[in-house]
C-alpha cells in the first residue's frame, strides 16, 4: 500500500507525457500544411480557350474597347513587313518588355478581327488606345491620318508591341483603365493579367465574352471597368486584393457568358473568398505579387509557430502548478529509499 501514491504519479505522469506529444504532433501538422501551401502555391490550372472569337453583336466595339487597324504593318520575324490582318497566333512580331524596355521578337498570343464594321483610326489606332511613350502610357487621341479601317485586338507575349513607324503600342485602351499610367504601373498591371490569361486564356479580350444585364447591380458590362482595372492595380502592386475579389466575383457572376463562367469556375473555384486569409481558389492568389503571397504565408507560419509555443509555454505552467507538489513526494520518497541512505553512508 505505500507504494501506490508513486505509482499513481508515474501512471499520471504518463498520461500528461502523451498529452503534450499529441499537443505538439498537432501543432506541428498544422505548420507543416502551412509549409506546404508556400511549396506548392505557384501551381496552375491550365484550360484551353478558343481565341479564335469575334465580336458578333457589339456595335461599334473598339470605339469603346480600343483597337488597331488590320491594314497597320508590322515586322514578323519570317515573313518580314505585315498587315496586322494577316497576323496568326504563334506568328512574332517585334516588341518590348521590362522595366529597361528590352526589345525581342514577341509571340502573338491573341489576334482577332473585333468587329467587321469598319471604324475611324489615327495612324493605325482608336482615338482611346494606348500607346507608350517615354515613360507615359497614354491613350493615343484624334491625330495623324484619320481612315476607315476594320479594327483588331492584338496582344503579345511582350508587355508592348512595337508596329513599323516605331510606335510602341499596348493592348489595352482608356475603357479599361481610365487614367494615364506610368511605364512602372503599366508594367504592374500587364504582369497581373499575364498571370490570369496564362491560366483562362485570352477570352478577357474577347467583347463577346460579356453582355448587359438589366437586372445587375451596374447594368453595363463596359461600366465596370474602371473599377477593376484600378483595384487590379491595386492588388498586384500593393496586395489590397479584397475589392478586387468583390468587383471580378460580380462582374463574372453578371456580366460574363455561361461558357466563360465555366473556365472561371474550374480556374478559381473560390472567387469572391475572403483573401485575407490567403484563400486557394481565388483570383487574387493569382493577381497577387508572388513575394506578397509568401510574405503572407510565412507571416502565417510564424503565428503558427508564435502559437504552438505559447500553447507549450501555458501547458509548461499549468503542468508545473497542478502536478509540482506530487513531484516532489516522489523525491522524497526516494530520498527516502534505504540505497539512497545507504549511497550516503558510504559518502
Amino acid at each position: 500500500m505505500k507504494l501506490s501514491t508513486p505509482i499513481r504519479t508515474v501512471e499520471n505522469e504518463t498520461l500528461r507525457t502523451g498529452s503534450m506529444a499529441r499537443i505538439m504532433n498537432l501543432s506541428l501538422l498544422i505548420i507543416g500544411t502551412l509549409l506546404q501551401a508556400i511549396l506548392t502555391q505557384g501551381t496552375s490550372v491550365n484550360v484551353d480557350v478558343d481565341d479564335n472569337n469575334k465580336c458578333s453583336n457589339c456595335e461599334n466595339c473598339c470605339n469603346n474597347n480600343g483597337c488597331v487597324s488590320g491594314d497597320m504593318h508590322v515586322e514578323e520575324q519570317s515573313r518580314g513587313i505585315i498587315r496586322v490582318s494577316q497576323l496568326s497566333n504563334g506568328d512574332f512580331i517585334r516588341g518590348i518588355s521590362g522595366a529597361d524596355r528590352k526589345p525581342g521578337w514577341c509571340r502573338v498570343e491573341a489576334v482577332y478581327p473585333s468587329s467587321y464594321d469598319k471604324v475611324t483610326t489615327y495612324e493605325g489606332f482608336t482615338a482611346n488606345h494606348m500607346v507608350v511613350d517615354d515613360d507615359s502610357v497614354h491613350q493615343y487621341g484624334e491625330k495623324g491620318n484619320a481612315t476607315e479601317n476594320i479594327p483588331f485586338k492584338l496582344a503579345t507575349e511582350c508587355d508592348a508591341a512595337l508596329n513599323t513607324a516605331g510606335q510602341v503600342f499596348t493592348p489595352i485602351s482608356t475603357a479599361f483603365c481610365p487614367h494615364d499610367l506610368a511605364w512602372s504601373e503599366y508594367l504592374t498591371l500587364m504582369a497581373a493579367i499575364r498571370r490570369v490569361t496564362d491560366r483562362t486564356g485570352f477570352f478577357w479580350y474577347f467583347s463577346d465574352a460579356f453582355h448587359d444585364n438589366k437586372t445587375a447591380h451596374i447594368p453595363q458590362w463596359m461600366d465596370m471597368l474602371h473599377e477593376m482595372c484600378l483595384e487590379l492595380l491595386s492588388c498586384a502592386r500593393d496586395g489590397k486584393c479584397q475589392q478586387f475579389e468583390k468587383v471580378m466575383a460580380e462582374f463574372v457572376r453578371e456580366h460574363v457568358n455561361k461558357k466563360y463562367v465555366y473556365i472561371v469556375d474550374v480556374v478559381f473555384p473560390n472567387m469572391g473568398g475572403d483573401v485575407s486569409k490567403e484563400e486557394a481558389g481565388t483570383i487574387s492568389e493569382t493577381v497577387r505579387p508572388k513575394e506578397t503571397r509568401s510574405i503572407l504565408l510565412i507571416s502565417a507560419v510564424g503565428s503558427a509557430i508564435v502559437g504552438f509555443l505559447l500553447v507549450l509555454l501555458v501547458a509548461a505552467i499549468f503542468y508545473r502548478k497542478k502536478y509540482g507538489r506530487g513531484n516532489k513526494k516522489m523525491q522524497d520518497l526516494q530520498a527516502k529509499h534505504p540505497q539512497v541512505n545507504a549511497d550516503d553512508g558510504k559518502a
